[in-house]
């Protein structure tokens, strides 16, 4: 694992908002993998995860792949479209982000949430751009 690698984890482990989540990372070069475990506050009313821990777990995972490939300033998203495939009660999630392709300066990442039977719950699509932020700069990444 190169050591960019390990600081993205840092980054994304010691992130306030990340916490909510206490998940883990992996990340690789155009690959992120998120595996998060349900808490009581994160389901809605039928017991099922809630909408806005399934986009919150693939907006990271898409953003950790593409924030792989750069090791200069931090990426910032363009645009983020979600569909939701199923709900689901189940215990243990992972998001899965991987790099598409560059077009026109912006890092096309797919993104897919499954739950612990390996059921697809929902997936994105997003749009990453370069940043004027240096990875330097921002708290946690060293």
């Amino acid at each position: 694992m190169t050591s960019h690698y390990q600081k993205l984890q840092n980054l994304f482990l010691n992130s306030r908002i990340n916490k909510t989540l206490d998940a883990q990372i992996k990340i690789g070069e155009g690959i992120s993998e998120i595996s998060f475990s349900k808490k009581e506050f994160m389901h809605n009313e039928v017991k099922e995860i809630h909408s806005a821990y399934c986009h919150m777990a693939l907006d990271s995972s898409a953003y950790f792949a593409a924030n792989s490939l750069i090791e200069d300033v931090s990426t910032m998203v363009k645009s983020f479209e979600i569909i939701y495939v199923r709900s689901s009660k189940s215990k243990k999630f992972i998001a899965k982000g991987k790099f598409l392709e560059k077009s026109m300066g912006n890092y096309i990442i797919s993104s897919e949430l499954f739950d612990d039977d390996e059921n697809l719950i929902c997936k994105a699509k997003g749009v990453f751009r370069r940043s004027k932020n240096s990875l330097k700069e921002i708290n946690n990444y060293e």
